[in-house]
């Protein structure tokens, strides 16, 4: 004799099958939507903009020691600090992006030196890299770099936190990543970060934007100067 519960037990598992299925699709719908700001945000680096707007990004203003290994401390609220820093992350190692960056920075010190004598406000403009691989860049990695591209060390520093956990905590600070590769580099934010004396973080730009950067340091240090 036939099993008449058969296809109703089967019928039953379907629909517990498609009501799972609607279930673990309307709790990952909604983790999207709430992750990506109302599905507005779909990169790491739109998270960033999105975190900069709210003004919830600021750095950590850990120890650094730059190429001669000497100790720094910068957007520490000390005694007249640069009104405007513009920062990029690097690894004195990275065969393109960092390369690229410090040619551009080269470019932008350039025309801070240049400028600097019609426009005042811009010696409170500042430059600095800061390499997150203390594995390989010690004090004369950074030397060489500084020489290869030509660091004015009045308009530019180059410097790493004084230590791991630093390291950290400044990348924390401004959502910055580096993944290993696999091949002895990393992956990592190409960004020129725009921060002030404070270090708010107030902009972010792509590599090739590093003139709206410089721009944007000129019209932040020029403000702080008129502000009696």
């Amino acid at each position: 004799m036939p099993d008449s519960t058969a296809p109703a037990d089967s019928s039953l598992a379907r629909r517990l099958t498609v009501a799972l299925c609607a279930a673990l699709l309307t709790a990952f719908a909604w983790g999207l939507y709430r992750y990506t700001a109302n599905f507005g945000v779909w990169t790491f680096e739109g998270q960033r903009q999105r975190a900069l707007q709210a003004g919830e990004l600021r750095a950590a203003p850990v120890p650094l020691r730059e190429m001669h290994d000497t100790p720094v401390t910068l957007w520490s609220g000390t005694s007249s600090p640069p009104a405007a820093y513009l920062v990029d992350f690097i690894y004195t190692r990275c065969p393109s992006v960092c390369r690229v960056l410090g040619d551009e920075y080269q470019q932008m010190q350039s025309q801070l030196l240049a400028q600097r004598a019609r426009n005042p406000a811009l010696a409170a403009v500042h430059l600095v890299s800061i390499s997150f691989n203390a594995e390989h860049d010690d004090p004369a990695s950074l030397r060489a770099y500084a020489r290869e591209h030509r660091i004015d060390p009045a308009l530019w520093t180059l410097a790493m936190p004084a230590t791991a956990a630093g390291t950290q905590a400044l990348m924390r600070s401004l959502d910055v990543i580096a993944i290993p590769d696999g091949l002895g580099g990393f992956v990592h934010n190409g960004a020129i970060h725009l921060l002030d004396a404070s270090g708010q973080l107030r902009g972010l730009y792509e590599f090739d934007q590093w003139p709206q950067a410089l721009e944007a340091a000129k019209q932040l240090a020029t403000a702080r100067r008129d502000i009696p």
